[in-house]
């Protein structure tokens, strides 16, 4: 019986929605908007590479010049992982996994395993294994621009130490069992007497 690879994927996120609870997994409202947030992610940064020259088992899929790098890591970070998708930190840790500072990344869970003629989990984490800090630190900002979450999140706002000024006095501590420890004397032994 033919299935759909649409239909089967579909399947798929069900059964681990009901594994899981339902609560980690993105909506497919989510899933939709991921091609077009990784072309918005290549024109912030032209010279990430693209990566799109895999090629599907069915030509009814998509289309191949739109299965980037870029997409398949919004999969594996929102897919894979269940991650959402406007969280700085959750994508630096989707970064670190990539990196293999993280969770370990499995080459037969990665997006596209069943429907492309190559897996591209090796290359994928080449190319960012490659890319330096600063350009990670752009793909970062890009791809939560992308999602419209804001790249440069304002700094936690810290009041001047007011917390000390009202803090009452400290007590002095009391003796420790050592400290109370009375050595003798020689006018010691004549108390005895």
């Amino acid at each position: 019986m033919f299935c759909p690879p649409r239909l089967l994927l579909g399947l798929s996120l069900l059964g681990l929605a009901l594994l899981n609870g339902g609560s980690a997994l993105p909506s497919w409202g989510q899933l939709r908007v991921i091609p077009e947030a990784a072309r918005q992610v290549y024109a912030l940064m032209p010279d990430l590479p693209l990566e799109n020259d895999y090629l599907y088992i069915r030509d009814t899929i998509g289309r191949p010049e739109d299965n980037t790098l870029v997409q398949r890591m919004m999969l594996y970070h929102q897919q894979v992982k269940g991650r959402p998708a406007r969280n700085r930190l959750d994508w630096q840790f989707t970064l670190a996994d990539y990196l293999d500072l993280n969770e370990p990344m499995y080459a037969q869970a990665y997006p596209g395993v069943t429907t492309q003629t190559e897996n591209a989990y090796g290359r994928d984490r080449e190319v960012i294994q490659s890319l330096s800090r600063e350009q990670r630190r752009q793909l970062l900002d890009a791809i939560l621009t992308a999602y419209g979450g804001d790249p440069q999140p304002p700094t936690l706002y810290i009041p001047p130490d007011v917390a000390q000024a009202a803090q009452a006095p400290v007590e002095p501590s009391l003796p420790t069992p050592d400290s109370m420890i009375v050595l003798p004397t020689t006018s010691s032994a004549d108390l005895l007497r």
